[in-house]
């Protein structure tokens, strides 16, 4: 039950393309946390947009109120998990299903950038900053109340028979068994 938000300068995105990008990156991080993707787990992740009046938004110290170039704006998206549902192939699976979100609503120019040989096509994904923040093992709530990694897995309906949640269970032992307090 990931928490996404997006922050983005104000009409950075409109209604409709913001319709578009919600179901594409919860589904996106639902198919990494929870297999299968279900129902239920798509009920209980929150996503929300937050967009941040254009002279409060800056790009290389310019506000993109006055912006340099026509087009230009940014997007933050965080995705917030539990920690227990990730290991750095996922993360890297979650990274390209947000980019590939973006680019399915925004499009593709055809534009490319290259610097010391990173490479980002489109050129504006290298304006979309997409953070994994993973909150600690038993710092999770839900409800009211502290739920592990695994209980979280239960609620969203993953299927216990299947890999990803002996994979769950073996990340959360581990999580825990490393826990200071």
């Amino acid at each position: 039950m990931p928490v996404i938000r997006v922050s983005c300068p104000a009409n950075a995105l409109t209604a409709e393309q913001k319709a578009q990008l919600a179901p594409l990156l919860t589904d996106g991080v639902m198919g990494q946390e929870i297999d299968p993707v279900t129902d239920v787990g798509r009920d209980i992740t929150a996503l929300m947009f937050n967009e941040i009046a254009d002279h409060n938004s800056f790009i290389g110290g310019t506000p993109v109120d006055k912006p340099k170039h026509p087009r230009d704006t940014f997007w933050l998206v965080e995705t917030i998990v539990a920690a227990g549902f990730f290991d750095q192939a996922r993360r890297d699976a979650v990274q390209d299903a947000i980019k590939k979100a973006f680019v399915t609503v925004l499009g593709d120019d055809g534009s490319v950038m290259e610097q010391d040989g990173v490479r980002v096509s489109p050129t504006y994904l290298a304006r979309l900053y997409s953070l994994i923040i993973e909150i600690p093992e038993g710092s999770w709530g839900v409800g009211g109340r502290t739920s592990s990694a695994v209980e979280i897995g239960k609620l969203a309906g993953t299927d216990p028979s299947r890999k990803r949640f002996a994979e769950l269970q073996a990340n959360t032992a581990k999580l825990k068994a490393t826990r200071v307090s």
